[in-house]
């Protein structure tokens, strides 16, 4: 599924567990501290992360391959030595094939291309929106004076005590500025506070330290961090209103977890002088309010009055509260752990849901073989039912078919009657293409061999998406996902599929599980045959994927015959410049020398 569509989906997710954080909120508010409250947001913001990390890089499975692929392996060298001998066969590949899948490579389609550029620029101007803010306080900033213990000493000399009051001892710079009525806190790596001109002047000594007090809060409660994330994740969900609803009641609490940290240090018995002064203050703080990542004090009147009502309902957390906050944020974190793999990008298309339980698998080393190219094979012996799997991780790993699709393509026109055994050819319809041998008339026999595109494209087209869809669903293929379109479906695109299941498809197909017409079976096995080698015959199909002129994919697929006994395999290159089908023939033939 290409990142667009995953993304949206993913965003549907996201709402529906804000919404479950909003009913945890609301349901068990009196079992939760301010602070577990606040906290929540941490878990949430991290939720937003999930859809842009790689499933395959941060899942146990895949950290624990990347260790124990760093283990020197003691069969590394003897299976190197045989590598060489064998690589003699490499030539022999050439002789039988010509490598045109690289043709299957597509960009993206101009339904994607629409979405990221909707997407991009809706980044922009959200990003405007939010500098302008910024831009506007530190214009203010500029224009406001420093205050110090030089020009301002018994103003500065209660802003520090304050701060020594909150033991904090690192410097925050103090600014008065006459263009805002409403204090503000930001700064990452050099935090400032900015509070209205005359502050000092219009209010008493004990509301002046309640201000400071909150404001220093904001620092020491690392309150900017999370401003600067709230902000960064609006930019990319900018198209979600949920997610700007739910910043704007996290911002709500942020301010109702700093009132409660002041509230600890000043007592309850001071509640209801800083609930009065929150009051009478409370007209000019809503204005300027800004929008970018700044802590400020102020707020809507629903804000102020549920502020009011926190703080004169404020009482210490009881241990049995504490104890149960800290359940719940557990829960809360569990539950954002167990949605992961249907947030994390390609997780919820590209991990089949195979599983290995009940077969009986045995690893095998052919590592030296690859050459340092990432990759896997998989090996399955139909008379013994056991699979050869090398690197388990990605053998589970779906990925596009590039063009290993076309044995079923042809299979389901076969069963339509679209083509037959007496009558596969289709003509050439004059178009250039990319290689010569594509341009002529085309039977089913030459089209898999030369790997033709426009031949496969026009049975799908004439066979229609729908029952395309039919047939893949029918036969289990991947994650049967089509929505790339007719035309590309299988190139870089929707259409999944792990080289495990490409092995368990062909030995369905090698028994004819589906109950197709046995003679078309037969057409595909021998549109497929490709050379009597020293131990066996070979039969495959190659695919090639790139992207923006890059090979990202390389695939040979298919079965050797060896007497009585049939060897299903899958190899699949990514990656790398030399991610090709004709690589992964290469490579394979190696293979099949070295265990044969």
């Amino acid at each position: 599924m290409r990142f667009p569509i995953h993304f949206l989906l993913c965003n549907i997710m996201i709402s529906l567990l804000l919404g479950i954080f909003f009913l945890i909120k609301k349901g068990l508010k009196k079992h939760l501290t301010p602070y577990v409250q606040y906290d929540l947001w941490y878990i949430f913001v991290f939720a937003l992360l999930l859809p842009f990390l790689p499933y395959e890089i941060f899942s146990p499975s895949g950290l624990w391959r990347q260790i124990w692929s760093l283990i020197p392996k003691s069969s590394a060298q003897t299976i190197s030595t045989l590598s060489k001998a064998a690589s003699a066969s490499i030539n022999v590949a050439d002789t039988f094939h010509t490598e045109y899948d690289i043709a299957a490579a597509s960009s993206h389609s101009a339904f994607y291309k629409t979405l990221w550029i909707i997407w991009t620029a809706g980044m922009i101007l959200t990003a405007c929106y939010f500098l302008f803010s910024i831009m506007k306080v530190h214009i203010y900033r500029r224009q406001a004076y420093s205050v110090t213990s030089q020009n301002e000493p018994e103003l500065y000399k209660q802003f520090r005590s304050c701060a020594d009051e909150l033991r904090i001892r690192r410097r925050i710079r103090l600014y008065a500025s006459c263009s805002i009525s409403n204090p503000v806190s930001y700064g990452l790596l050099h935090p400032i506070i900015m509070i209205p001109q005359d502050l000092d002047i219009l209010l008493p000594k004990d509301e002046l330290r309640f201000i400071f007090l909150h404001e220093l809060q904001h620092y020491k409660q690392k309150d900017m961090i999370l401003n600067h994330l709230t902000c960064f994740w609006q930019i990319l969900y900018w198209f979600n209103p949920f997610i700007w609803y739910g910043f704007r009641q996290f911002r709500n609490d942020r301010e109702i977890a700093c009132d409660h940290s002041v509230l600890r240090v000043i007592g309850s018995k001071n509640s209801v002088n800083y609930g009065h002064a929150l009051l009478k203050y409370a007209g000019q703080m809503q204005k300027d309010l800004f929008a970018a990542p700044f802590s400020t004090m102020g707020g809507s009147n629903h804000t102020i009055r549920q502020r009011i009502r926190e703080i004169a309902a404020y009482q210490r957390a009881t241990v049995s509260q504490r104890i149960v906050s800290a359940g719940i944020f557990l829960f809360s974190l569990i539950l954002i752990c167990c949605s992961s793999p249907l947030l994390m990008h390609t997780a919820a298309s590209d991990y089949a849901s195979v599983t290995l339980n009940g077969k009986t698998i045995r690893t095998i080393d052919v590592s030296p073989f690859f050459h340092g190219i990432d990759g896997s094979f998989v090996l399955y012996d139909m008379s013994n039912n056991e699979y050869r799997l090398y690197n388990e991780e990605l053998c589970t790993k779906r990925i596009s078919p590039d063009s290993t699709f076309k044995i079923y393509s042809g299979l389901f026109a076969l069963e339509e009657h679209i083509i037959s055994a007496d009558a596969s050819s289709i003509k050439w319809d004059g178009t250039n293409q990319p290689f010569a041998a594509w341009n002529q008339d085309q039977t089913l026999d030459s089209a898999m061999k030369n790997s033709v595109n426009w031949y496969f494209q026009n049975l799908d087209h004439k066979l229609g998406i729908s029952k395309l869809s039919q047939y893949y669903h029918r036969i289990s293929y991947g994650n049967c996902d089509l929505t790339g379109g007719i035309g590309e479906y299988w190139a870089e695109s929707s259409l999944k599929i792990s080289p495990f299941e490409q092995t368990e498809l062909l030995t369905d197909l090698l028994t004819n599980k589906w109950i197709f017409q046995e003679e078309n079976i037969q057409m595909i096995r021998n549109s497929l045959y490709l050379t009597d080698m020293n131990n066996g015959k070979l039969y495959g199909k190659t695919g090639s994927g790139m992207v923006d002129g890059k090979n990202v994919n390389g695939w040979f697929i298919g079965f050797f015959e060896q007497g009585t006994d049939t060897y299903c395999f899958a190899l699949n290159l990514k990656n790398s410049e030399s991610a090709s089908g004709s690589t992964a023939m290469k490579m394979t033939m190696d293979i099949l020398n070295y265990i044969f």
